[in-house]
């Protein structure tokens, strides 16, 4: 697989590394599941994280496996990897540019530069700016709920869209999987 058909394995932040939930589940999380929880002060402002330590090395085998390369899609930008990425074990990513863009997709599509990706996602709108911005390529928006984050599920999804991918040439007709079914993608 040449570097320009490698594809790229897109990873947000809020509502898929970092969950948004009550306090109670926030407890219960940290202290019976083991998540991580941590303030990351920002120029704009203090931000709560809560994250899953195990989402990092599922990541990491996600790309090992299918040959993807990971890098952020999120508001997060470069400080994603200053204070989500060490949170999950992510080692320093690409980030895709997103400010200043009406839409995250607005930014990210185009810097992925024609290469096929996989992009987890919590909002719709991001699937659906996705689909109309990278019609003319292979792409999957999984969808997570935000409450719950990423899970297993969600990476088995892309890993079978990621591995049916690099079964045919990039060229190849895949059918229109832009945005995994809620239904399937959301379930936690």
């Amino acid at each position: 697989m040449t570097e320009y058909t490698r594809p790229y394995l897109l990873v947000d932040v809020d509502g898929v590394l970092n969950a948004i939930t009550t306090s109670a589940e926030r407890g219960r999380l940290i202290y019976k599941e083991g998540w991580v929880h941590k303030w990351a002060e920002l120029p704009i402002g203090r931000f709560r994280l809560l994250c899953n330590p195990a989402c990092g090395p599922l990541l990491t085998r996600l790309a090992a496996d299918t040959g993807a390369e990971l890098a952020w899609g999120t508001t997060w930008e470069d400080d994603a990897n200053t204070w989500v990425g060490p949170l999950v074990g992510l080692p320093v990513l690409p980030v895709a540019p997103v400010s200043g863009y009406r839409s995250k997709a607005d930014g990210v599509v185009p810097w992925t530069n024609g290469r096929p990706f996989v992009w987890f996602d919590d909002q719709l709108s991001v699937a659906l700016r996705t689909a109309e911005l990278a019609a003319d390529r292979p792409h999957l928006v999984v969808e997570t709920d935000p409450s719950v984050g990423l899970t297993a599920e969600h990476i088995g999804i892309a890993r079978e869209w990621l591995l049916a991918l690099g079964s045919r040439p990039v060229s190849a007709e895949i059918p229109d999987v832009a945005l995994a079914a809620e239904g399937e993608a959301s379930r936690g």
